[in-house]
């Protein structure tokens, strides 16, 4: 076979690189942001808690979309498991139990995959038993191959920083007069090559057990994509000898870093922008110095043009500098509250970070003014580009570690309940107060009339007051509209609530009180019991009181003659079922039951006679709270009217 010719290799090595410039051109459009580390926020059965029964289902709840592909929940002892299902936005996985667990103590370990492409793991303990079993494991969410992944970025972040820095020293030769024509082995095409390697083994990583298919159909998949290609087309640019083409594939890696580092999570447009130049900033002053540092070896007998080349990189580096202090602290303050900079590993690695690259500018400087006096820098340079190789260094550390999360950042939605509920309810003014109080929380959902476009803007305080009377005030958490969430250890006996809610200027809020008698007992049963009870009484007079704002009163008194199945033809819970029905501390005689039905955000407590008959009903719905009081005829009485 005849050789081509060296202008034919350059030209069919130009039309490679075109094809793969439209490929990534069309990835880059194509690719949706990816979120960050996914961090798992709540579980059901809860970490650490004891239930009395086998569960039906294991629930996770993360704080980001996930992936279930690749991913394996584990139960130990071993119980077959269902297939995870995804709901809430893919921040749930349900994996439905398919066997009824033993008693004792069930370790759960899971692996998903986050938005980000890497894989993210953990486990966590539960009890199943009729006994409070003693667990402090807690529960914790760590990358998947978090020293391979850190290798392989810093590997990916080193090979950009040559890259580019090989540009741009290019340039700044070029504009100096008399600059020898002499250059440095040109390390562009390996380390074009060991970051295209890079870039596959960490998709190779992210991919897991999963096909290749199935991985490059997310979008962690698309972005490891772009960045195998961008390293791959530069290698071409460097082929066909034309380095300057290198700008556009690399730009399109350092556009795909920023799409899925941390900050785009929180903030999906200035998060990948504060990272593109963060990035982009630092990667030049890393490999233009290191590249700069080469040439000066070169020149060493030409000490004048080694001179003006480090000037030119001191000017530059100011600008560098500046962008990668201001984005580097933008960025910080975004992910990272100050109260864990010093208390966190993303905030102790952050602040090492920030120390190096202070200590980098320090010599960058040192540098400079022993160049206006005409004095060796070399020296404080060499110290500079190695402060900032361990720069990139903890860079590539910051992308596999969790972001510190924030105990007051707003919920998407409310975690699911831990075991049995109690439940209550009541109002304040004109707005609705629903509470769930279950093993380890409180969820309160806040409602008001449907008038308008039903946007509002809630707000509620509580305070707690224990069985003992020692009163503290809640953490509340959103965790949507008009919904709230605050971790308690309820201990057993009855502890009292205080609210105070508010819904904007439009509806009338106030204060009210709640009840929560712990621990919960179910008991369907009762209700079944009361509702036959019910339907068999002939005749009874009910005394009702209806009102829509508790700041007016508790409404006007209405007298009604009813009968026991016109009454529970009217009631919600008149079938006999409730979705949440629980049974309550009573008094004397009489006995207390609390139904929930949380979809319509109404709740009703009922107090029974011995007989079973319903003495009082208190009623919380979005518009109204009811309370009524039932009388019945004497038993003299109603046998004369016989």
């Amino acid at each position: 076979m005849t050789p081509l010719a060296p202008c034919a290799r350059r030209s069919l090595l130009g039309s490679a690189a075109a094809l793969v410039s439209l490929v990534l051109a069309l990835l880059l459009v194509t690719a949706a942001p990816a979120s960050a580390h996914a961090t798992l926020l709540f579980t059901s059965p809860a970490a650490d808690a004891t239930v009395a029964d086998s569960p039906t289902a294991l629930v996770l709840v993360f704080d980001q979309p996930v992936s279930v592909t690749g991913s394996t929940v584990h139960l130990a002892p071993a119980a077959q498991l269902g297939t995870p299902a995804l709901s809430q936005g893919d921040r749930t996985v349900t994996i439905p139990v398919r066997a009824t667990l033993t008693e004792g103590v069930q370790t759960v370990n899971w692996q998903v995959t986050a938005r980000d492409g890497d894989i993210m793991m953990g486990s966590y303990r539960f009890a199943i038993g009729p006994h409070t079993v003693a667990l402090a494991s807690g529960q914790a969410t760590a990358a998947k191959d978090a020293i391979p992944t850190t290798v392989l970025r810093w590997l990916l972040f080193g090979s950009l920083a040559l890259l580019l820095g090989d540009l741009i020293v290019g340039r700044l030769a070029r504009q100096i007069s008399d600059a020898p024509g002499n250059r440095p082995r040109r390390w562009s095409l390996p380390a074009a090559l060991a970051g295209c390697a890079a870039a596959v083994a960490l998709t190779a990583l992210q991919a897991g057990d999963s096909s290749p298919g199935a991985a490059f159909s997310t979008r962690p998949g698309v972005l490891s994509l772009i960045e195998v290609a961008g390293f791959t087309l530069a290698a071409v640019t460097v082929l066909v000898r034309r380095p300057a083409w290198a700008a556009l594939p690399l730009t399109g890696v350092l556009v795909a870093e920023a799409l899925r580092a941390h900050p785009q999570a929180d903030h999906p447009l200035a998060g990948p922008l504060l990272t593109f130049v963060h990035l982009t900033a630092a990667a030049l002053w890393a490999g233009t110095l290191i590249q700069v540092l080469r040439t000066a070896v070169v020149w060493r007998a030409e000490r004048a043009a080694a001179r003006a080349l480090l000037l030119s990189y001191a000017r530059l580096a100011a600008w560098l500098f500046a962008a990668v202090a201001a984005t580097g602290l933008v960025s910080g303050l975004l992910l990272v509250p100050l109260s864990d900079l010093a208390t966190t590993t993303y905030g102790q690695v952050l602040l090492g970070k920030l120390v190096l690259v202070a200590t980098a500018a320090a010599l960058a400087f040192t540098a400079r003014r022993r160049l206006r006096r005409n004095a060796a820098a070399q020296r404080p340079a060499r110290a500079e580009a190695s402060a900032l190789a361990v720069v990139l260094a903890l860079s590539a550390t910051l992308t596999v570690l969790p972001v510190p999360a924030d105990a007051n950042r707003p919920l998407p939605f409310a975690p699911p309940a831990n075991g049995p509920i109690v439940p209550t309810g009541t109002r304040a003014g004109e707005i609705g107060i629903s509470a769930r109080a279950s093993t380890g929380q409180l969820v309160i959902d806040l409602t008001t009339p449907q008038i308008g476009d039903g946007t509002k803007k809630y707000g509620l305080t509580a305070t707690v007051a224990d069985p003992h009377g020692t009163a503290r005030r809640l953490n509340l958490r959103g965790c949507g509209t008009g919904c709230f969430y605050a971790p308690i250890t309820w201990q057993s006996g009855t502890s009292r609530l205080t609210l105070t809610a508010s819904a904007g200027d439009e509806w009338a809020g106030g204060r009210a009180g709640l009840s929560i008698s712990w621990p919960p007992r179910p008991d369907a049963d009762l209700l079944q019991k009361t509702v036959t009870v019910m339907t068999a009484v002939p005749q009874f007079t009910l005394h009702e009181l209806v009102t829509s704002n508790t700041i007016l009163g508790p409404g006007i008194r209405k007298q009604l003659p009813m009968t026991g199945k016109k009454f529970l033809a009217a009631d919600p819970y008149g079938s006999g079922t409730a979705p949440i029905t629980t049974r309550l501390p009573g008094d004397n005689s009489h006995r207390r039951i609390a139904l929930a039905y949380p979809a319509e955000h109404t709740q009703l407590e009922l107090t029974l006679d011995e007989d079973g008959r319903i003495l009082h009903e208190t009623l919380t719905a979005p518009n109204h709270l009811v309370t009524r009081t039932f009388v019945y005829p004497e038993p003299d009485a109603e046998h004369h009217e016989h």
